[in-house]
């Protein structure tokens, strides 16, 4: 007799119900999430759009006092020197030339100019100068901008450029910059240290322009020769003729090529980079000030319209403020 069985459908477990929930929740949390920032961009909309004559006010405050500031103030303005440390490496004299900076900070200007060659008046237009890196922040070997604020100084994550350096001068008069390039030169140059390295380093490069030389000479005389190799050849040695293999022909052009290509290097460095440092980029004369109008604006309109953002407040909440302070 055939036995019955029950047969029970399978039914799914509590761990995915658990799960199927668990995503709604966060979907349900997410878009309550989007619907009350949304809210809260709308009300602060319209909050702004009711308080317009505050917002207004305060721009209008804001540009006024940035354009007496700006006409208070002394007129300042920088440019940029890009130079190559032919000597030393980029550390040792960014350290060196920052050492202006400090006399600037200090408003030393009868040190300042006697560091710079110029006279005090001169040197009482200069109000600030600063040596810095450029950055590779991909180090891929292409600069990627200067590190101005010292930001990247101590981050090992990017590469300093070592072929080259900035220095950044403020003044209160452009017509000085090309006064502070002769300067900096100067001040440079006369550092015995950086001057006794570079006469090392053009002694070699003149040693190794010289033996290259020398090295191209011998190859290109040896050309259709048998070079650093010895002559196999058929011989009569004692009546008895001996056979050898042919002798193998060598070229040398790739060798020349090699040589040549190094020497003139070595003279290119010679002839263009023969001094301390070498300037790659001379400041750039301009005739706007970096402390404008715009330069204040910047910074004290954001400034108003956030104090009028807080007045406003206060005036439509001004009866729970003081009832909760009164508590």
């Amino acid at each position: 007799m055939a036995e019955n069985k029950n047969i029970t459908k399978p039914s799914p477990s509590n761990d995915e119900i658990d799960l199927i929930q668990l995503f709604r929740n966060i979907g349900n949390s997410i878009k309550k999430l989007f619907l009350g920032l949304f809210n809260i961009c709308l009300q602060f909309i319209i909050f702004s759009i009711r308080k317009f004559v505050y917002l207004t006010l305060a721009v209008i405050v804001g540009l006024i006092i940035s354009y007496s500031l700006s006409k208070i103030q002394k007129d300042y303005y920088y440019s940029d020197l890009v130079l190559k440390s032919n000597a030393v490496q980029n550390q040792e004299m960014i350290y060196f030339l920052n050492r202006l900076k400090n006399l600037t900070s200090e408003a030393n200007y009868s040190v300042l100019a006697s560091s710079l060659n110029l006279s005090i008046e001169l040197a009482e237009n200069i109000s600030d100068i600063k040596a810095y890196w450029f950055i590779d922040f991909l180090k891929d070997g292409v600069v990627d901008g200067p590190d101005y604020t010292e930001k990247y100084f101590t981050d090992t994550s990017v590469v300093k450029v070592e072929w080259k350096f900035g220095v950044r001068a403020t003044v209160t008069d452009p017509t000085v910059f090309n006064d502070i390039t002769e300067g900096l030169i100067h001040y440079i140059e006369s550092n015995e240290y950086f001057q006794s390295m570079n006469k090392v380093r053009l002694e070699m490069l003149d040693e190794i322009i010289q033996q290259t030389g020398l090295e191209v000479e011998k190859l290109d005389s040896l050309q259709k020769k048998e070079y650093f190799q010895l002559e196999d050849a058929t011989r009569l040695k004692e009546g008895q003729l001996l056979f050898t293999n042919d002798p193998e022909v060598k070229l040398f052009h790739r060798d020349l090529l090699n040589l040549l290509v190094e020497k003139h290097k070595s003279q290119t460095e010679r002839s263009i980079h023969s001094n301390v440092v070498s300037i790659l980029e001379n400041f750039t004369i301009t005739q706007v000030p970096i402390n404008n109008i715009a330069y204040y604006a910047r910074k004290i309109v954001p400034l108003f319209i956030g104090l009028a953002y807080l007045l406003a407040l206060f005036i439509a909440f001004r009866k729970n403020i003081i009832e909760a302070i009164r508590k």
